[in-house]
């Protein structure tokens, strides 16, 4: 007994310890940190990523926060009220293949996005991107590819 007793605490408390949440480790710089792709969830739609592509990070303190679409962070961080404002967000860029700020990304309105909400970051200002402010208000009032209507305008079917 006391020995399935302390395997139980010793799993727990090692659960509990090792960085970030779902194996992402902490950010001591408030940079975004490298992550394991299959070993990473979203904490808003708990799918695993598949690798950086349309990945987002959300940075409080040291703990890391990975998205595996721009739309799921901006809907995780408006049901926590975070002000994307004050926060420090990354995303990582189709063109470029790096992190960059969100607020200075572009966003297309047209990508293959993992759930669906249209939105790949790139670094460089295209015709017909848009920035982060614009991307998040589309975002939070259902403005995406998800909505039939956006997506006939948008993409013709």
């Amino acid at each position: 007994m006391r020995v399935w007793l302390a395997g139980l605490v010793m799993g727990l408390v090692l659960a509990g310890c090792g960085g970030g949440s779902n194996g992402v480790p902490e950010s001591p710089d408030g940079k975004p940190v490298a992550f394991q792709p299959s070993q990473t969830t979203c904490p808003e739609c708990h799918m695993a990523l598949k690798g950086f592509q349309d990945s987002a990070e959300l940075i409080e303190g040291r703990k890391v926060k990975v998205f595996d679409d721009p739309g799921c962070m901006v809907l995780w961080m408006q049901k926590r009220g975070i002000d994307p404002k004050k926060a420090k967000i990354f995303v990582y860029t189709r063109d470029s293949k790096r992190w960059i700020p969100a607020r200075r990304a572009f966003f297309s309105q047209t990508d293959a996005t993992p759930m669906g909400y249209g939105f790949g970051a790139y670094e460089k200002r295209e015709k017909g991107r848009i920035d982060f402010e614009t991307m998040r208000l589309r975002v939070l009032r259902g403005l995406t590819l998800k909505d039939p209507k956006i997506r006939k305008k948008l993409l013709g079917y």
